[in-house]
């Protein structure tokens, strides 16, 4: 069996350290309860009578030895020290045993994923105003499933880092260091000013959002102010789209990607990665606008006319590019008015020039979404949004990208039974394109600590010069089980 960790988890393994020295230093794990200049301590009963305690670091059976007005000596066993720091990792730690297993319906069915995961959340606080999180999964793949499949194994673990980082907090601000998650923006039919923190792209589509995010080795700080609060941060080393690996279900290529001899050309320490976002609220209405630079998550591929054994060398290529962009929301009764939007200088994006070869097409895009959220007193919620992409200047060298990119987003959801029932459906169309897609969900809580959760995906594609004509079978049925401790 094979182990495999992300790269930031070398990286943290040098936060943790920290951190487990910063706890092991604080007074809560080291100060006893029992601390004092002397070795015994004096105890008054409610007779009046005074009686002695022995007070032994040594003693292994945690026992405190009592000598009695007669010369006798008793023994009365201590409760758990609740500074302890076993104890401490428990009491902040969650744990999540699942399992799921996915059924494909389409033209190709067949068993696409079966396995089970333990995750572990960590959350505490050292001192008065250090505090640590700590977000991992491990995932047990058997060879039923497409991934070990794939590898060609019998059984292998995955492993993966979501977050790990450690954070000061002070009255005016807070500084973080280490893999962290950042959410910008508010839509959901795609990544408008949303860009700094990749996606799990593995399972496709099949990853919750919340699940699909990932964080990145950055230092981040919020600075709070009476007019508005800022938050900047800056990567050494940014991190893209995990992507399906050869072999799995989801890996699709470009058309003729195997006649190239391919360079990868990923972000490396030093290429560096920042941004702020200035937010405001106003009573009803909150406001923020942000700023950066930044690395495509997703690759494109270019032509540079070098060759190799007679085949064209091509760069597989994360581009920089800058992005401004404002997001806007407002509460008014039942309803949530959002509107968010941002342009992008130099977005990489995948084009032929004009011997077919791919290349790389730096264009100014322009990103916009306005939506509309309806909560009728918790009896049910619905979602509408309609998002844009516009690209600027000459379409020449993107003979397969449309100039404008429209796509529509719906979402109901309800809860039965005391809230232990949730149905939730989710609509997507590319107007476009034409194609469209379907999701069911149902979720039921069968105890405090049990869930369980199945879904149904239906794929409707029309536009088969589109990306997403290639998962035109993927329908898919999934059950999913959580146990939570």
């Amino acid at each position: 069996m094979i182990l495999i960790f992300k790269k930031q988890l070398v990286g943290m393994a040098l936060v943790l350290l920290s951190c487990f020295l910063a706890g092991a230093m604080s007074p809560g794990f080291c100060q006893s309860a029992f601390d004092s200049d002397e070795d015994t301590l004096e105890v008054f009963e409610d007779n009046g009578k005074e009686k002695t305690i022995l007070d032994e670091d040594s003693m292994e059976d945690e026992n405190l030895q009592i000598f009695e007005d007669d010369g006798t000596v008793t023994q009365k066993q201590l409760p758990l020290e609740k500074s302890s720091l076993a104890h401490r990792f428990l009491d902040d730690s969650t744990f999540t045993l699942g399992y799921q297993f996915s059924l494909a319906t389409g033209t190709n069915a067949e068993i696409v994923t079966n396995y089970a995961y333990l995750r572990h959340e960590y959350e505490t606080l050292f001192c008065k105003n250090l505090f640590f999180k700590f977000d991992g999964k491990v995932k047990f793949i058997p060879e039923t499933d497409h991934r070990a499949d794939a590898e060609d194994k019998d059984l292998f673990l995955e492993g993966s880092v979501r977050e790990l980082y450690l954070q000061a907090g002070y009255d005016d601000f807070s500084v973080k260091l280490g893999n962290q998650i950042i959410v910008w923006g508010k839509a959901d039919t795609a990544a408008i000013t949303d860009v700094v923190s990749p996606r799990d792209l593995s399972e496709f589509i099949f990853l919750e959002l919340e699940d699909a995010r990932f964080g990145q080795f950055m230092l981040s700080s919020d600075i709070y102010w009476d007019i508005a609060n800022l938050f900047v941060f800056i990567s050494p080393f940014p991190d893209t789209d995990r992507e399906p690996d050869i072999g799995t279900r989801y890996f699709r290529t470009l058309p003729d990607l195997d006649s190239y001899a391919i360079n990868e050309n990923k972000p490396e320490f030093g290429d560096l990665e920042y941004g702020l976002r200035l937010s405001k609220t106003l009573e009803k209405t909150e406001l923020s606008f942000m700023a950066g630079r930044f690395f495509a998550n997703a690759p494109v591929y270019g032509h540079n006319g070098a060759f190799e054994n007679d085949m064209p060398i091509l760069r597989k290529d994360f581009a920089e590019y800058n992005m401004a962009g404002a997001a806007v929301s407002y509460a008014m009764q039942s309803f949530l008015l959002k509107f968010e939007g941002a342009f992008k200088n130099n977005f990489p994006l995948q084009g032929l020039d004009e011997n077919n070869y791919y290349t790389i097409v730096a264009s100014d895009i322009f990103d916009a979404m306005a939506g509309l959220e309806y909560n009728a007193n918790d009896r049910y919620l619905l979602t509408f949004e309609l998002s844009n992409r516009h690209i600027f200047g000459n379409m020449s060298t993107l003979p397969a990208t449309d100039r404008d990119s429209t796509s529509f987003y719906f979402a109901y959801l309800k809860n039965f039974f005391n809230d232990t029932l949730e149905f939730e459906y989710i609509f997507y169309y590319h107007i476009q394109d034409e194609n469209l897609f379907h999701d069911f969900q149902l979720t039921y809580d069968v105890t405090d600590n049990i869930e369980v959760k199945g879904s149904l995906a239906l794929f409707n594609m029309q536009d088969k010069d589109s990306i997403l004509w290639q998962y035109k079978d993927e329908d898919r049925i999934t059950f999913e089980i959580r146990y939570y401790f």
